[in-house]
């Protein structure tokens, strides 16, 4: 049974959590033998003109994939828009406003043609649940369709169209207990839907050199925060960087700094600006190097279906704090011991100090962490999951 992966965008360029874990997916299941292919449209990905064709329509072999691209269906950016500020808003839509939002939000007539034309051994996972390729692309074989959602608390998930599609499908597999808990809130408890309990694979880091990037980026010994990822609203980045601006008034003196890593622009107070330090993107062994060197990484999101950067942080022996308002991330540091939480900035204040203060809890929770990402989220773990279900479909002749 052929595991056919539906994602808008494709690349390893391409810095989405849910694009990387389809990305690496495949990859890992491919180097373990399985015959596997990504169907994807030819944008470039979130940030360009959804009717701008990027790639070139065809197929490619991709690191042992089989990636297809399709044409995309141009965007009636008039329509999209207003409604898609509404849903980010959580503001309320109508239905029509929700079929308009889901016939412009990256689709392929020609992918979703394959889809119908090809059937036979094969079984979709489309990921994540919020685009056309999703919505519209899980209705052409329902019986043949498995959902990776990566589901937010958000506007997107309350519509119709998204209960109408978890409703159709045959399961979804889901990264987290709490995303889990959180679907089967909104959608009634699941029960046309099996919920499947799958994880995320996340790749083993080594040889992160602490010291080597403290030297390139001119850190000598000063403690710092890390952020890696994109900066924007939805992520809740302007609330770090106005608690380390408080902070920082409140402790003139504190050599701590803030390093940035990621797409996407942010405001930086000009009292603090030489204290913040923005790398944009980076290479894979800087970014090993910020994880291994920080004093503790911040994610400050509150909506996660999963965070691959805590992930990381813990894979290099260094502790994280997450917003204690984010029922995914909060869960990640309870189970594992691997960090602290935080919602007002009194709480963050006490959470820096207390990491600042004692190194060796620290890392202590670095080393607690690392233990949970190996345990759970392993390739190996993750890919052994995965071909179990693929074992199923075939024994049911889906």
């Amino acid at each position: 049974m052929k595991p056919s992966f539906v994602v808008p965008f494709y690349g390893a360029d391409i810095g989405g959590g849910a694009e990387t874990l389809c990305r690496r997916l495949a990859e890992n299941l491919a180097q373990r033998g399985v015959e596997v292919e990504v169907l994807t449209t030819t944008l470039q990905d979130l940030a360009s003109h959804w009717s701008h064709n990027y790639h070139e329509r065809g197929t490619y072999l991709i690191n042992g994939v089989t990636v297809r691209r399709f044409l995309v269906r141009p965007v009636d950016t008039d329509l999209f828009v207003p409604i898609n500020r509404k849903l980010m808003a959580g503001d309320p839509v109508t239905l029509e406003e929700e079929i308009d939002y889901m016939n412009n939000a990256v689709n392929s007539d020609a992918l979703f043609q394959y889809i119908g034309d090809n059937q036979r051994d094969r079984v979709y996972f489309f990921i994540p649940y919020l685009f056309g390729t999703s919505l519209n692309g899980s209705a052409v074989s329902p019986h043949k369709s498995y959902l990776i959602p990566c589901l937010h608390n958000e506007g997107y998930a309350r519509m119709k169209v998204t209960g109408a599609m978890f409703d159709r499908v045959n399961a979804a597999l889901f990264l987290s207990k709490s995303e889990m808990r959180l679907a089967e809130s909104l959608y009634g408890g699941l029960r046309h839907c099996e919920p499947v309990m799958m994880g995320c694979g996340v790749d083993e880091i080594y040889d992160a050199d602490a010291s080597g990037f403290r030297n390139r980026f001119g850190l000598g010994g000063d403690p710092f925060i890390l952020y890696v990822g994109r900066r924007d609203a939805t992520k809740n980045t302007p609330l770090l960087v106005e608690y380390f601006r408080r902070y920082k008034k409140l402790k003139p003196g504190s050599p701590l700094k803030l390093v940035l890593i990621g797409s996407g622009a942010i405001p930086i107070p000009g009292e603090v600006a030489s204290s913040v330090i923005d790398l944009g993107f980076t290479s894979v062994s800087d970014k090993s190097g910020a994880y291994a060197a920080a004093t503790v990484l911040c994610q400050p999101s509150r909506m996660e279906s999963f965070s691959i950067m805590i992930m990381e942080s813990w894979l290099c022996g260094r502790p994280v704090m997450v917003h204690s308002r984010c029922p995914v991330t909060l869960e990640h540091v309870n189970e594992s011991g691997g960090g602290l939480s935080f919602e007002t900035f009194p709480e963050f204040y006490e959470t820096v100090e207390t990491l600042l203060e004692n190194p060796e809890l620290a890392g202590a929770m670095g080393k607690r962490g690392g233990e949970y990402v190996r345990a759970r989220f392993s390739w190996d773990v993750i890919c052994d999951r995965f071909t179990r279900l693929l074992d199923a479909c075939r024994e049911a002749a889906i």
